[in-house]
């Protein structure tokens, strides 16, 4: 079979497994299983196909067929235009939480030599972009699963930022008596139970739980941060965390209650408030 008759089986086949998106993702896997750029596809429609290169891509199709995430077939995902491992111990990145990670670079632009720390870190996406952005003097990723911390250094080690970052498995808010810090980022888990439930396949299936699970009302990790960073934030310090839709009210309530101030709200392209930061004063 030649590059269009591929192309067309795959497009064919993704386009009744009802997938939505079926020219872009055919043409995705197939380059990625011939090892060409996406152009050659249409540039040379009638080159062959290697039979066991057909295999693989077969073998992808079937994957994406399943709704398994994309990013976890291809192995990476793009993220503040840099690509990143990820497997199904992470979360695959967003691109909302890039803003995020905007607010966080806002944050810090202004002190010299930061302390920072991210909560959840997962791929390390967060910790890594901010260790290749900006000049820390400390920058620490924590999560709770070791499997998690295992690809974030990978990733680190192949932005070349590995020598800047710290990875420690563990809930750091509970143990940690290190020096404080300037900035707590997260990007927790804030999916209410209800809204779990209803999650698409691609990934409720596919994607961890306790990256995504935030208890009944999609809250409970987001408190225990705001709380937690009490106790090693320095004076002064920032608190940045990326919420679920229709949250920023009882985050916000949440921040006050605990004692921070100067509390702002960031929305996403969507118009989605997505990204709370407040500052804590001893």
């Amino acid at each position: 079979m030649n590059l269009r008759e591929v192309y067309l089986l795959g497009k064919s086949e993704m386009q009744k497994s009802g997938l939505d998106n079926p020219d872009f993702e055919a043409s995705l896997l197939l380059s990625t299983a011939l090892g060409i750029e996406k152009y050659e596809i249409y540039a040379k429609p009638e080159k062959e196909v290697d039979y066991d290169k057909f295999k693989d891509f077969k073998r992808a199709l079937e994957r994406r067929k399943n709704r398994e995430p994309i990013a976890y077939i291809l192995g990476e995902k793009e993220f503040y235009s840099r690509r990143f491992l990820v497997t199904p111990d992470v979360l695959i990145p967003r691109p909302e939480t890039e803003i995020l990670v905007d607010i966080a670079l806002t944050v810090i632009e202004g002190i010299d030599s930061p302390k920072v720390i991210d909560i959840g870190t997962g791929c390390g996406c967060i910790a890594s972009t901010l260790g290749f952005e900006c000049n820390c003097s400390l920058m620490m990723g924590t999560d709770i699963s070791y499997d998690a911390i295992k690809i974030a250094k990978k990733n680190a080690k192949s932005l070349g930022v590995d020598h800047k970052i710290s990875f420690v498995c563990g809930d750091v808010l509970n143990f940690f008596k290190g020096p404080k810090f300037d900035l707590v980022v997260s990007n927790p888990p804030y999916i209410s139970d209800h809204e779990y439930n209803g999650l698409e396949p691609d990934v409720k299936d596919f994607e961890p739980m306790c990256a995504l699970s935030g208890g009944v009302d999609g809250l409970d990790s987001i408190g225990k941060i705001i709380y937690g960073s009490r106790r090693i934030l320095v004076n002064g310090g920032w608190c940045v965390l990326e919420i679920g839709a229709n949250q920023s009210n009882e985050v916000t309530k949440i921040f006050q209650s605990a004692g921070y101030s100067d509390i702002s709200i960031t929305k996403d392209l969507s118009g989605i408030k997505r990204v709370v930061k407040a500052k804590w004063i001893a």
